[in-house]
């Protein structure tokens, strides 16, 4: 049973210099820390309200990985600050919700829930390995055929997730890790239930989260968001794997709020270069693929998931899935399909 993390052991947290909702930056947990029954060995990465620790556990006697909610989210006093806390915590609830649900190896696993301690945080399994973005720095884009075989394992993986209700709306190279040469899909921060038990209907979200880069054209036009965004998530993916560039450039005026949004998001109405012309060894076939994946308007990308792998099929030299031929678009078992060896 798990203790809650004793707060003596954090770095301490240094009272807000104004009222006006400036984030107040906490150091790092230190290597060597102890929070609960870990050991902190260093920091992974630091997002906008979560840590991500490498830890050693006492008792289960193996490196995990700790997600906690950063203390700097409870040290602003203010009302704006409470808001935010509040709203993070709840996104850190609903990660460990979602990720109870997912049982497929392409996803990193659950071990813990601890999103009711006073600092709330998830205990995950280690997943060793480098990250796509990291493959990306050393190696500037990959053979095709491997950046397809990745997508079509991403994309499996991600199948399993919406069959559960749920889209994952944050895709891009970081958030995917090669192990044993297969990718498996992290950082469920900005899960969203797409579907409730009691409707089909599809969802609205509250918010616009995610990386602005990879947001698709729904998501900051706070539409409401189903699957299909998961599937301009993957051919953002694949776009970027094989030219080494992402479509859309980094817009410096994203938090410039009084700006239109075409100008924040160029995704909005830029046409990005053709990737025949960023790599003309493309097969000729597969750009349309990625380009439909891609689209604007979610009506006019692949149906699902499964649609998007048939379609993928024919540029790998390995065949991932013996028998994705005889599937159609909208079979609920695409959740199921489980790679051969040789994948």
């Amino acid at each position: 049973m798990h203790r809650k993390i004793s707060q003596s052991v954090l770095p301490a947290v240094s009272p807000p210099p104004n009222t006006s909702g400036d984030r107040v930056m906490n150091e790092r947990v230190a290597s060597g820390s102890r929070l609960d029954e870990m050991i902190v060995a260093h920091t992974i990465a630091r997002g906008m309200n979560t840590d991500v620790l490498a830890v050693w556990h006492t008792t289960f006697r193996t490196p995990l990985v700790c997600k906690v909610l950063r203390l700097d989210v409870f040290g602003e006093q203010d009302l704006y600050a409470a808001r935010r806390a509040r709203k993070w915590r709840q996104l850190l609830r609903l990660e460990a919700a979602a990720l109870k649900r997912f049982q497929h190896p392409g996803i990193v696993r659950l071990i813990s829930d601890q999103t009711r301690n006073v600092i709330p945080y998830l205990l995950l399994e280690h997943v060793g390995g480098r990250t796509l973005r990291d493959c990306l720095r050393d190696e500037k884009r990959l053979p095709v055929d491997e950046a397809v075989r990745i997508v079509q394992h991403t994309g499996a993986a991600l199948a399993h997730v919406h069959h559960q209700s749920f889209i994952h709306r944050d895709l891009k190279p970081s958030n995917i890790i090669m192990r044993d040469g297969r990718p498996v899909l992290l950082d469920f921060g900005v899960v969203w239930r797409w579907q409730t038990t009691s409707s089909t209907s599809t969802r609205r979200p509250p918010d616009r989260c995610g990386t602005p880069q990879y947001l698709a054209p729904e998501q900051v036009r706070r539409e409401p968001l189903s699957p299909l965004t998961d599937i301009y998530g993957l051919g953002v993916l694949l776009y970027e794997l094989i030219t080494g560039t992402r479509p859309y450039p980094a817009s410096k005026r994203t938090h410039e709020r009084d700006l239109p949004l075409n100008v924040r998001y160029p995704q909005l109405e830029m046409t990005p270069p053709k990737l025949r012309d960023l790599r003309p060894d493309i097969p000729v076939k597969l750009a349309p693929v990625i380009m439909r994946a891609m689209h604007r308007e979610p009506d006019k990308r692949f149906a699902d998931i499964a649609e998007l792998l048939i379609a993928l099929d024919e540029f790998t030299a390995v065949k991932i899935y013996p028998n994705i031929s005889g599937l159609k678009a909208g079979d609920a078992f695409i959740s199921s399909l489980k790679p051969t060896q040789t994948g």
